[in-house]
């Protein structure tokens, strides 16, 4: 006889408290779609319950789903309910839900997209479903359609990045492969590759260099990064005078840029910070990807792009 092991209970929704922690982090937008597909399909993620020793229940998991079904007015609801009762009980559940969330890669985002883009679902409509920016999208798409078969598989033989391969595919097709090759040789990090593939696609950066960066990319970056040194002794030095081209200019036109910024992020957003988080996430990996470099400059014996990586 097989073992029952289903602890879905139909409960009350006012009966259950809210998860403060992941109320923090929900979009209102996510929220939304949730609405939506429980409106067409109904509860596709059942919520997980805990339930205190003295009795008050505590939402672990489905915050999302919990603000819809409160928003559509719905009354009742099917979840797990599990005793909490011990001590850290709560904590430790919560920790092995985040573990087992089942979220696509990549590559089968990428291939999803595809599939829709080539059944004529437009683009707008596309972010507007997965509540993504049109640089994530097109970045999801570039892997299976600028993505060379053979660095493709890199990826899925988890070799390379996604972020990496994103990055790759900028590159023209028939030097994908051989790059990717040798910065996964070299172990690059994506901030070196980067900044590899941004002089890889740069007509002012001499021939010499984009050669060497296919077969030895770590001397290649720091030639890219300082034309002044060589990167052993007796090789020779980038000189030409086109590169790296007006480094003080982008410098001085961007500071504005940023102060205007920090002005904004630091009183209140329009609509929230939830409507932006993408982006700033976005942002935060550019801006750590040029402190990095730029600390190479005013510190290069203690930390230079792709140094001990």
């Amino acid at each position: 006889m097989a073992k029952n092991i289903s602890k879905v209970k139909e409960i009350d929704v006012a009966a259950v408290e809210g998860n403060k922690t992941l109320a923090a982090g929900l979009d209102q937008r996510a929220v939304q779609r949730c609405k939506d597909a429980i409106e067409k399909l109904g509860v596709l993620h059942t919520p997980v319950v805990g339930t205190t020793e003295s009795g008050n229940r505590l939402l672990l998991s489905g915050q999302c789903e919990l603000s819809a079904l409160r928003e559509l007015g719905i009354k009742k609801m099917d979840a797990v309910e599990v005793d909490v009762s011990g001590g850290g009980s709560t904590a430790k559940l919560a920790l092995l839900l985040m573990s087992l969330r089942d979220k696509p890669g990549a590559l089968c985002e990428g291939l999803l997209l595809k599939e829709a883009v080539n059944s004529g679902v437009p683009r707008s409509e596309i972010q507007a479903i997965l509540g993504k920016s049109a640089s994530w999208v097109t970045g999801r798409l570039s892997l299976v359609t600028r993505l060379d078969a053979g660095v493709y598989q890199m990826v899925g033989d988890g070799l390379l990045d996604p972020r990496s391969a994103q990055e790759v595919a900028r590159l023209p097709a028939e030097v994908q492969f051989t790059f990717a090759e040798a910065a996964v040789r070299e172990g690059l990090p994506k901030s070196a590759i980067e900044s590899l593939v941004a002089g890889l696609s740069d007509e002012g950066c001499p021939d010499a260099v984009k050669t060497q960066a296919l077969s030895d990319p770590r001397a290649a970056l720091k030639r890219m990064m300082d034309k002044r040194r060589a990167v052993n002794a007796g090789r020779p030095v980038c000189r030409n005078d086109n590169w790296p081209y007006d480094t003080l200019g982008h410098i001085q036109a961007i500071k504005p840029y940023i102060a205007s910024l920090r002005r904004m992020l630091s009183s209140k957003l329009p609509n929230g910070p939830d409507g932006y988080m993408d982006a700033l996430r976005e942002l935060e990996a550019e801006l750590l990807s040029l402190l990095q470099v730029i600390r190479g400059f005013i510190s290069p014996g203690k930390m230079e792009v792709g140094h001990g990586c």
